[in-house]
């Protein structure tokens, strides 16, 4: 018993990315946000980053349902928070954000707590690699998509596909599904 305490009590790193629909006004936005903080805040959280939503355009249109209707929404308002937080928490906060009226989808991964932010848009792909000398060597170069990259010291040749984004955001579904 005082081991599955210990287990809930435990502190870890969660970052939360989440969409708000398109129908709330820009400056309504902020007040949003905070009632989000909030939710966090009133749970014990402790803010280590985040970022303010801004609007984009979604890669396909996604249904909320709102009232009795289902509202179809290709833009969304993006944003993201990184905190410290019991582990016992994590799941009532979980529920609170995905039944926000006006959150569209969210997302919750355990992470770290180092800033692992590469920018909005990577240019070049990191590929382990092993050299000559059977040394492990990190090499950054750009790749043309589906083209291979050799690495040397190893015959097998990596191969590069493209995913369609509704593929990534399947995958995606069954991975939080599945945890």
């Amino acid at each position: 018993m005082t081991d599955v305490l210990e287990k809930n009590d435990a502190v870890k790193v969660y970052e939360i990315g989440y969409l708000i629909i398109s129908s709330v006004p820009m400056e309504k936005v902020t007040d949003v946000v905070t009632s989000l903080r909030n939710v966090l805040v009133e749970k014990g959280a402790l803010m280590i980053g985040e970022e303010a939503p801004e609007i984009r355009q979604l890669a396909y249109t996604m249904v909320k349902k709102i009232g009795s209707a289902n509202h179809k929404f290709d833009r969304a308002y993006f944003g993201w928070v990184k905190f410290e937080l019991s582990a016992g928490e994590i799941e009532a906060v979980k529920k609170t954000f995905e039944m926000h009226p006006d959150v569209l989808r969210m997302l919750l991964i355990t992470t770290i707590k180092e800033n692992t932010y590469l920018g909005k848009k990577a240019t070049s792909v990191a590929v382990l690699g092993v050299s000559t000398e059977g040394i492990l060597a990190d090499v950054s170069t750009d790749v043309p998509a589906n083209e291979t990259l050799p690495i040397p010291g190893i015959e097998e040749k990596p191969v590069v596909t493209s995913a369609s984004i509704e593929e990534m955001d399947k995958s995606i579904d069954e991975m939080v599904k599945g945890a």
